[in-house]
């Protein structure tokens, strides 16, 4: 499917992305900072969307601006991430709760059959495609725009960093099929309190998980530098 990214918006993404991987693996510390010159030249874009970039990341709670200062990276990892999916739990089990009796049953049929051939092919999601499709459908049948809009502002970041971490092949890729079954199966029962009890088992899950790939890799890169000044 093509991308209806403005290039702008695309320049954004390619901003907050590179800004949250250079956190998540130690290249940036809390009290470091950046200026947008720096960041134009960093990744090859204009100064509107390193400004779009800063001021979503500001909201986020990873970054602080400073008149006269540029940006102060604030402090991220493992219980910033926790604290982000405890976030993210709270928006997603109340658009879960709305969307129960919403989606058409065409829609939630073909998902459980994508689900149950992850789980019978080993737990692979390529691309986190059938996720993604799954956590967008439940947002957009919430049918309150705010927490749509919302959860994806979350979503952004929520992806790079299991981008980062599955890249780097820490074990997180392999996303657990049973527990989206059992988000589908309430949804297929119309029943909105066991749909939102399965999203929020889901997403503990994942804190836990993404909040441990954080710090295994924080620990790798304090024993490569180690290494290295030796």
């Amino acid at each position: 499917m093509t991308s209806s990214r403005s290039p702008r918006s695309a320049g954004k993404l390619v901003v907050m992305r590179g800004l949250i991987t250079g956190l998540l693996c130690g290249d940036w510390a809390g009290g470091m900072r950046l200026t947008e010159v720096e960041a134009t030249e960093k990744f090859g874009v204009s100064r509107t969307p390193v400004r779009e970039a800063l001021l979503e990341m500001q909201g986020l709670g990873l970054i602080e601006l400073r008149r006269n200062c540029g940006a102060v990276f604030l402090s991220f990892g493992p219980n910033e991430i926790r604290e982000i999916y405890e976030v993210r739990s709270l928006l997603e089990v109340e658009a879960t709760r709305l969307a129960a009796g919403r989606i058409p049953s065409p829609i939630l049929k073909s998902l459980v059959e994508s689900f149950t051939a992850i789980r019978e092919s080993g737990g692979i999601d390529p691309d986190w495609e059938h996720d993604r499709s799954l956590h967008r459908i439940i947002a957009e049948s919430s049918g309150n725009r705010r927490l749509f809009s919302e959860i994806n502002r979350y979503g952004e970041v929520i992806q790079t960093v299991r981008d980062i971490v599955s890249d780097r092949d820490y074990g997180i890729h392999e996303t657990s099929a049973d527990e989206h079954l059992a988000i589908l199966r309430a949804l297929q029962k119309g029943d909105p309190e066991l749909a939102a009890s399965a999203m929020r088992n889901h997403l503990a899950q994942a804190s836990h998980s993404a909040a441990e790939a954080a710090r295994f890799m924080r620990s790798r890169r304090a024993a490569e530098t180690s290494t290295e000044l030796n």
